[in-house]
């Protein structure tokens, strides 16, 4: 609309931005259920997973020499694979709980839901995406450092199977993407002018 019309009033007394926010009061708290509940969900997953891979640090594969006082397979790579995939899987989960958290104590305004609430989203799940891997990455490789006596084909068969998770949730989450994606960064551009225009 042309600038001179912003703050003109309706037969209600209303400006065209108090009218939008009135009639869309409706959607905006549907919105703020489903961000909401989207973020406790995935923020309850992020736990688990800070929980299991610190729990998993404590007890560390393959145990510690009772004379040495290091891990048995120190120098072992899947040792290494395993410590530093751990690491980062406690880092961005927990990274990915501060972020929901955030999200669940927002005050979920017309003017949060238009970039604020949906990059907040789209970094959690990116950091939730990050801890699973890295949490798959962990499991496998622990597996490797424990299996010493066991059949090589068959550690290296689970270690590529522990995978399929992460596939299915990547899988399973590309339509939410998609649509957070969508609405962060194109909608926002449908509704601008082409062209420059002149008002009187």
């Amino acid at each position: 609309m042309p600038p001179s019309s912003i703050k003109i009033k309706n037969s209600e007394g209303l400006t065209a931005q108090e009218l939008f926010r009135k009639e869309h009061e409706g959607l905006r708290k549907e919105g703020e259920e489903w961000i909401k509940r989207t973020a406790a969900f995935c923020m309850l997953i992020s736990t688990i997973i800070a929980t299991t891979v610190f729990f998993s640090a404590i007890n560390i594969s393959g145990g510690i020499s009772d004379h040495m006082k290091k891990p048995n397979y120190l120098n072992k790579t899947a040792f290494m694979v395993f410590s530093i995939s751990d690491a980062a899987a406690f880092i961005s989960s927990a990274t990915a709980i501060w972020i929901f958290l955030s999200i669940l104590i927002a005050l979920c305004t017309q003017y949060d839901f238009r970039r604020s609430l949906l990059l907040k989203l789209i970094f959690g799940l990116m950091a939730l995406s990050t801890s699973i891997a890295c949490m798959m990455i962990a499991f496998s490789s622990s597996f490797l450092i424990t299996d010493t006596y066991g059949s090589k084909m068959v550690s290296h068969l689970v270690s590529i199977v522990a995978i399929l998770p992460l596939v299915l949730y990547l899988g399973l989450q590309y339509s939410l993407w998609s649509d957070i994606i969508y609405s962060s960064f194109y909608c926002r551009t449908l509704f601008q002018p082409s062209k420059y225009m002149i008002y009187d």
